[in-house]
């Protein structure tokens, strides 16, 4: 037992240290091969951040522990939403654009919806991934076409190459040493959590949905409050609606490539509507003013709240049995 918990907290640990190295040298190396910065902030930190989901979920999906991957998937997604979304607003409120409002939070309720319905016969298969992987690929289009219209009408990041700092080949060797940390984090993070939640008696989807989401959601809530400290909301809430989008459709895409994914009742009836819910709720909010307030971050606590708390209780039994 006590082996089992300190492999999942190295694990923990590596992942957020990996994912942190891997992050922290993504804006240097792009400034210094000149790629556009929101190309960067939407898609490469985004992407970047959701490595220790791609590979917690991948190594379950290969293990056949289709309940840890998926709810890996959508309680990671629900974490960064509620959770990581509301503690940047209680820090300060949010403002936000109508690009982020309109692009990036329709793709990720789009994205969402999509697996409840591609999920509903009970299964994710390869079909259905390489159709969420092929989805993704539209998102991408519509971002870099949005730089390259800012790029024609001036409003351009100015960037060249960074003066000063490590060379460009020690910023990649460190990026090459933070994904190997990411991918023994996860590896160690998925044998002790699987050991440990058998011990509990926890089962495999409030595991994968709780304490595997909270996990690899590391690398998203500290982009997202050192964005905010810095006063850029516009960051944080991007980079939570890029992430999602990708871990929703690229992720659960590549699982579903690695082994056919196995779709729960509890995931269509309660975990993907929930969050759709959640994700149209947060719409509204950031639709009133452009900003994200303080009593608003409140409300999405009490989202986090009652799907954690609805995870390690028979929700669905109890309902059921409501006249």
């Amino acid at each position: 037992m006590i082996l089992s918990l300190g492999l999942f907290l190295v694990g923990l640990v590596f992942l957020f240290l990996g994912s942190e190295l891997v992050t922290r040298q993504m804006g240097p190396v792009a400034r210094r091969l000149g790629i556009n910065e929101l190309v960067v902030t939407v898609l490469g930190v985004s992407v970047l951040s959701s490595l220790p989901e791609l590979m917690v979920s991948g190594f379950a999906a290969a293990r056949g522990q289709s309940d840890v991957s998926i709810g890996n998937v959508v309680g990671s997604n629900f974490v960064t939403l509620t959770f990581v979304t509301a503690v940047c607003a209680l820090i300060r409120p949010m403002d936000t654009s109508l690009q982020i409002k309109d692009r990036e939070s329709s793709w990720m309720i789009l994205s969402t919806a999509l697996v409840l319905v591609l999920g509903h016969d009970g299964i994710l298969g390869r079909v259905d991934g390489a159709l969420l992987i092929l989805f993704y690929v539209p998102y991408i289009g519509s971002v870099i076409a949005g730089a390259l219209r800012e790029a024609k009408s001036g409003a351009g990041t100015g960037q060249g190459v960074a003066a000063g700092g490590p060379p460009l080949a020690l910023r990649l060797a460190l990026m090459a040493a933070g994904l190997a940390a990411i991918i023994l984090g996860a590896d160690w993070a998925v044998s002790g959590g699987e050991r440990l939640g058998v011990a509990a008696g926890i089962p495999p989807f409030a595991l994968g949905v709780v304490l595997f989401a909270f996990g690899t959601s590391l690398p998203e809530l500290s982009i997202a409050v050192s964005a905010t400290l810095k006063g850029k909301s516009e960051v944080s809430i991007g980079e939570v609606y890029a992430s999602n989008t990708f871990t929703m459709m690229v992720v659960l895409g590549i699982c579903a490539l690695i082994r056919p994914l196995a779709v729960s009742e509890a995931i269509t009836s309660f975990a993907l509507p929930f969050l759709v819910l959640a994700s149209v709720v947060i719409q509204v909010f950031i639709t009133t003013g452009m900003r994200l307030k303080r009593w608003e971050a409140a409300v999405l606590l009490v989202f986090y709240g009652f799907f954690v708390f609805a995870n390690f209780t028979d929700v669905l039994g109890w309902t059921r049995a409501l006249p």
